[in-house]
């Protein structure tokens, strides 16, 4: 994930957080920007898999992959939240 798109995922979750800390329902206007987020954790998870499996490949038994698999963990959150929100201002149309 590059720099800009990393800062546009970073600028997407702070808009929805501070959106659903309001007592309000959610504004559906919002959706453009979770499905942007949705794709960028998507794509970091994907990134981040693809560290872990490189990692996981060059070793012989020794090789400490902790890093590699904790930044995969946390980019899987972000993905859980990304499609939480979503799912929160995406609702279908009846």
């Amino acid at each position: 994930m590059t720099r800009v798109a990393a800062g546009a995922a970073v600028l997407a979750l702070l808009a929805l957080l501070a959106v659903g800390c309001s007592n309000r329902p959610p504004d559906p206007s919002y959706c453009g920007v979770a499905q942007t987020g949705y794709k960028n954790s998507l794509a970091d998870v994907n990134q981040r898999l693809g560290q872990y499996s490189a990692c996981l490949g060059r070793s012989t038994g020794g090789a400490d992959c902790a890093a590699e698999f904790s930044a995969l963990r946390s980019a899987q959150s972000n993905l859980e939240t990304s499609a939480s929100d979503v799912a929160k201002y995406c609702k279908a149309k009846p």
